[in-house]
């Protein structure tokens, strides 16, 4: 191959561009007239010029040393590269520039490192548990305020002890809901089983402090509700500073949260969908399965009953 021949590639969004072959993708994309961030010079000292590559990776030039070497750092997946660095060898390639203006640059190194790999928005198969307790109202309206923030921090650290002590990561809280997935870190059948597991075990977990707290010091008896899903989100970092706000996002996590209200109306306290009990390789005992329609939902949606009859 000629590699002086000029390749086009498309900037997402942007522009299409030709790349000589003894050209970085920054140095094309500059002498095309895109202000394409590059803090350090082109150096592979900052990651100001990163792309996304959405197609065509295998067209580009093997990441340099110090590409790697700053990859590794930052925390990179695979398909993110340094302008700067990488050279177009084929097409088609196909790239977004993640960092466009001053508000991007800001945004992007101040949410850094704490989530390596996964401040970038992916897709991935997650399992999906929404709870909530179930008519909690009248206590916060009958008791005082301390006692109900009390009743909540106990209750949310007993939540979160089993969903972490399953593999999960609680990814919200309002009130007394929580929303929570399961398999970052491992394929769907493992973090739906993991998702059940830490399902059954909150409903014997909240019955016990039940049984020897609440009723005890409150005349109080929690229940709660909970619908659990399995499928594709969107997910990755939408929060600035240090900590940022990793979340996951679509149409299976709206199913979930159907489901989750959905308790109510099929009077059982923990309703699993069919996508979730048939990637079980030991499924546990369901009360009875049934057929439910859900707000938003075309189809009926096949739910099983794992959870027990409210009083």
């Amino acid at each position: 191959m000629d590699h002086g021949a000029p390749i086009e590639i498309e900037l997402i969004n942007e522009k299409r561009i030709r790349v000589r072959g003894d050209q970085s993708l920054l140095a094309a994309s500059l002498e095309s007239g895109i202000p394409h961030l590059h803090a350090c010079g082109g150096n592979a000292r900052c990651s100001t010029c990163r792309v996304l590559v959405e197609e065509g990776g295998e067209h580009l030039s093997p990441p340099t040393e110090a590409e790697r070497a700053l990859a590794g750092r930052m925390g990179f997946p695979p398909h993110v590269r340094l302008a700067c660095q990488a050279q177009v060898r084929g097409g088609p390639v196909r790239l977004h520039r993640l960092i466009r203006d001053k508000t991007d640059l800001e945004m992007f190194l101040a949410r850094g490192r704490s989530q390596p790999g996964r401040s970038l928005g992916e897709e991935r198969e997650l399992a999906l548990l929404f709870l909530d307790i179930r008519n909690f109202t009248p206590f916060v309206e009958t008791y005082l305020p301390f006692d109900v923030i009390h009743i909540l921090a106990r209750f949310h650290a007993l939540v979160r002890g089993v969903i972490e002590g399953n593999g999960g990561r609680i990814l919200g809280v309002a009130g007394d809901g929580v929303y929570a997935v399961f398999g970052l870190e491992t394929n769907l059948a493992e973090a739906a089983a993991s998702a059940v597991r830490a399902g059954r075990r909150i409903l014997e977990e909240v019955e016990t402090f039940s049984d020897d707290y609440l009723e005890t010091y409150f005349g109080l008896r929690l229940a709660v509700g909970m619908g659990l899903h399995a499928g594709a989100v969107v997910c990755g970092d939408v929060g600035a500073g240090e900590n940022g706000a990793f979340t996951a996002i679509g149409f299976s996590v709206n199913v979930a949260a159907r489901l989750e209200a959905a308790t109510k109306e099929v009077n059982n306290s923990f309703l699993v969908s069919e996508v979730v009990y048939r990637l079980l390789a030991d499924p546990p005992p369901a009360v009875s399965s049934c057929q439910i329609e859900l707000k938003g939902v075309t189809e009926p949606c096949r739910v099983f009953l794992l959870g027990r009859p409210y009083r």
